[in-house]
């Protein structure tokens, strides 16, 4: 699962850049979509952690 919440998480943070990148110099709605986006893969890799689905060492 530690795999699964770090591709998440890497996910979320090319989609956070580019939807700034967007925001600030191309289209700020198309930008907000872009990072609402990328927040969805943000709030399913805190779901998964705090529902404690990961593997414990």
């Amino acid at each position: 699962m530690k795999l699964l919440r770090n591709i998440l998480n890497t996910i979320f943070i090319i989609g956070a850049l580019a939807g700034m990148a967007t925001y600030y110099w191309g289209n700020k709605d198309t930008g907000t979509y872009i990072i609402l986006a990328a927040m969805t893969f943000k709030f399913i890799e805190v779901t998964v952690r705090l529902l404690k689905l990961e593997e414990r060492n």
